[in-house]
């Protein structure tokens, strides 16, 4: 975590790319990374925008900072925006404002967003950052990049992975979410899920 804190501070002074690390770090994890899908993990493939399957998103817990607990199982039914951030990410930052308007115009339809914070520091500095943000979206805490590390190793913040209603991983963001240019392809798998899985709150 300390790593891409330091890669963060480094690039928001060269201003080189709308993520938190630096894409030779893409480069070096694909070369190295083997290329079959694991049961319960998902293959090591960073085609970022693809819409093939990635594999079953791996199952996990976590707290919350609502006070209670959240795991992804719960979530099965829905189409689910999983979003890896961190307060001191700032593309995590620029991308906020935005999950904010979509988790509010789809989630009665049956969109979820989960915003998973990789802050090490935990609801400290989450809590207060998800209060001036107006976050109405559930944050999760993952302080110690457990569930990152089961998503084969997050290594640019922002990283949003988009999870079917059967729990598969159909696509992989690296940097920030383009909500315009998606929201076709969420309306459309929101348009094919069961009338009963669509939330109206």
């Amino acid at each position: 975590m300390k790593t891409l804190r330091l890669l963060a501070a480094l690039l928001a002074g060269l201003m080189l790319v709308p993520a938190c690390a630096s894409p030779d770090a893409a480069s070096q994890q694909a070369a190295e990374a083997p290329n079959r899908a694991v049961p319960g993990s998902l293959p090591s493939s960073d085609e970022a925008g693809g819409s093939a399957s990635l594999g079953t998103a791996p199952d996990f817990t976590l707290p919350t900072l609502a006070g209670d607990s959240l795991g992804l199982a719960d979530l099965r039914g829905q189409v689910v925006l999983l979003n890896f951030w961190a307060t001191w990410c700032g593309p995590c930052l620029e991308e906020i404002p935005a999950l904010v308007d979509l988790y509010e115009d789809l989630h009665p339809e049956g969109l979820a967003i989960v915003g998973v914070s990789l802050d090490e520091e935990g609801e400290e500095v989450v809590a207060p950052f998800a209060a001036r943000f107006n976050i109405n979206y559930p944050v999760a805490l993952d302080r110690e990049g457990a569930v990152a590390e089961a998503f084969g190793g997050v290594w640019a913040l922002p990283t949003t992975y988009v999870i079917d209603a059967e729990g598969v991983v159909v696509e992989r963001i690296i940097g920030v979410y383009p909500v315009e240019e998606r929201r076709p392809a969420l309306g459309a798998m929101l348009d094919a899920l069961p009338r009963g899985a669509r939330r109206n709150r």
